[in-house]
């Protein structure tokens, strides 16, 4: 008598998993089709507003973009000629401002149309403060130490060739002092010495070992310092250590 009840509870139990199982199939299937349905119902609305622009002209056919220094335009159209043709209406702005925000160069990026068939494109670019060595290449960085791009010609610009761990955490400040001295147009290279202090190169290749305490003052001492060489006796100026401000030392070739 036990036995029999024992069976039926055991056929009860495999029952109610059994509806579970069922009730939770019939949701899904339900909301697949609701799914389905509204991306149809989203497809002929997107439809209608596309015949709609087209028999009225209001599609996609020219581009503004605004004057750029260094993201190459050629680029920038490549990602906006898929959607020649398209409605005005249905230009996925976020999608085009998120691809040409992976440019390189590209900052930030504004969208906007006259809602006929013109599409503004307004793009900020990163200025770069300096080159950075780095596996002996080098890159284009920005104030806030971002690396921009790799230079793909030789170096002829007028940018401080920075070298070292960690240099670019600290290169936007260096940059901030030199330029209060007014040496920053002597300066060809900066070295960052054991993530503390700097050393430079000059143009004329004198090497300067500058204070970790006050770079200003160092940079002061120099230009003291050098109007009392002339030409024939600053070429054979190898460095100087001007890390005490009491005293410059001087290593010649």
């Amino acid at each position: 008598m036990n036995s029999n009840i024992n069976k039926k509870k055991i056929n009860l139990f495999t029952n109610r998993k059994f509806f579970k199982y069922t009730f939770f199939v019939i949701l899904l299937c339900l909301f697949l089709f609701y799914i389905n349905n509204e991306l149809l119902k989203k497809d002929k609305l997107y439809s209608i507003i596309q015949d709609i622009s087209v028999k009225y002209n209001y599609q996609f056919k020219k581009v503004e973009i605004n004057s750029l220094q260094r993201t190459n335009k050629f680029e920038v159209n490549k990602i906006i000629n898929q959607y020649y043709g398209q409605s005005i209406f249905l230009l996925p702005l976020e999608e085009i401002s998120y691809s040409i925000n992976q440019l390189n160069w590209v900052k930030d990026v504004n969208l906007s149309t006259n809602f006929i068939n013109k599409l503004n494109i307004e793009i900020i670019e990163y200025k770069p403060i300096g080159l950075l060595f780095y596996n002996n290449q080098f890159f284009y960085f920005s104030k806030d130490g971002k690396i921009i791009d790799k230079l793909k010609d030789e170096v002829n610009e007028s940018f401080i060739i920075f070298y070292g761990n960690q240099v670019l955490k600290e290169a936007y400040n260096f940059l901030n002092i030199i330029n209060k001295s007014g040496t920053i147009n002597m300066i060809k290279e900066a070295y960052y010495i054991n993530e503390r202090r700097w050393d430079i190169k000059l143009h004329n290749n004198i090497l300067l070992n500058l204070s970790e305490i006050n770079i200003e003052e160092s940079l002061k001492n120099y230009i003291k310092l050098i109007k009392k060489f002339n030409n024939s006796d600053i070429i054979t100026i190898k460095s100087i250590d001007l890390r005490d401000s009491e005293k410059a030392i001087i290593s010649f070739k």
